[in-house]
């Protein structure tokens, strides 16, 4: 797969017009394992809520979240992005609770996407790798509509939750939903049973990327931010990257799924 980099280079020369200098502490690109950009500085025109894989440190991780959110951040601009990590312990035995993901995590979750929603402008979008996408499934579902409907689109990577849910997040459209799972991570066929396979989804943050990006602009095309909320470094879209096939609204049971309906990047046209 093309490297993100390459990707969004042209997106990249216009999000970074800002000189560094004049950006503030809380307008920056994604540095160590963690995120609190929402809690410590309030709305922005973007906010990501991100639920990082188990045992990962910090609440961003180490693998995808911090690619994906300077991944929007180089499409967009820092100053106009707030990154959120989910403040969950994520250990190998809350897998095993009902649903998927523990308690306070789900709550947590829960609270972070409340709030954001209450941010007249921003647009709000989500993700989750592992046990953070079981994170993300529990959390959404049970949010009231008026929530819902400030999510702009959802991704979620090696998804626990994938067959329990019949490949999708229930009680949320689908057509703002992108579930990546690699071809053999048997992880998304119901089962806790872990490969390496399902250590490799940061190659897919260039696909999720261009995903949210172009949900964010569709919402913005129907709901554009108010004139000055909004520092628009004149996006251009980046090549589309291979995009896996869409959630199934049915069940999917571990038949279809070993047929390669969650195709691996090689797999794909």
């Amino acid at each position: 797969m093309v490297p993100l980099l390459s990707l969004l280079v042209c997106s990249a020369t216009a999000a970074l017009s800002l000189s560094t200098g004049l950006l503030e502490a809380r307008q920056s690109w994604t540095l160590g394992y963690w995120a609190h950009e929402f809690q410590n500085y309030g709305c922005k025109p973007i906010i990501f809520i991100w639920a990082k894989a188990t045992i990962e440190p910090g609440n961003m991780g180490l693998t995808v979240g911090p690619r994906l959110s300077d991944g929007l951040k180089l499409v967009f601009g820092p100053a106009n992005v707030a990154t959120q990590g989910v403040d969950y312990w994520g250990f190998i035995e809350t897998n095993f609770y009902p649903g998927g993901a523990p308690p306070w995590g789900i709550f947590q979750m829960r609270l972070l996407l409340s709030a954001a929603a209450a941010c007249p402008y921003s647009k709000i979008v989500a993700a989750g790798y592992s046990q953070g996408a079981a994170l993300t499934h529990r959390a959404i579902e049970g949010l009231p509509r008026a929530v819902k409907d400030k999510i702009v689109a959802v991704v979620t990577f090696g998804d626990t939750q994938t067959w329990q849910d019949g490949g999708r997040i229930r009680n949320y459209d689908t057509n703002r939903t992108l579930i990546i799972c690699n071809a053999g991570d048997a992880v998304c066929t119901g089962t806790l049973y872990v490969f390496p396979v399902h250590f490799d989804y940061i190659k897919w943050v260039p696909t999720a990327t261009y995903y949210l990006t172009t949900k964010l602009l569709d919402d913005a095309a129907v709901r554009p931010w108010p004139d000055g909320s909004f520092v628009f470094p004149n996006v251009t879209i980046p090549v589309q990257p291979p995009i896996p096939y869409p959630p199934q609204p049915a069940a999917v049971d571990e038949t279809a799924v070993l047929r390669g309906l969650y195709a691996s990047p090689e797999a794909l046209p």
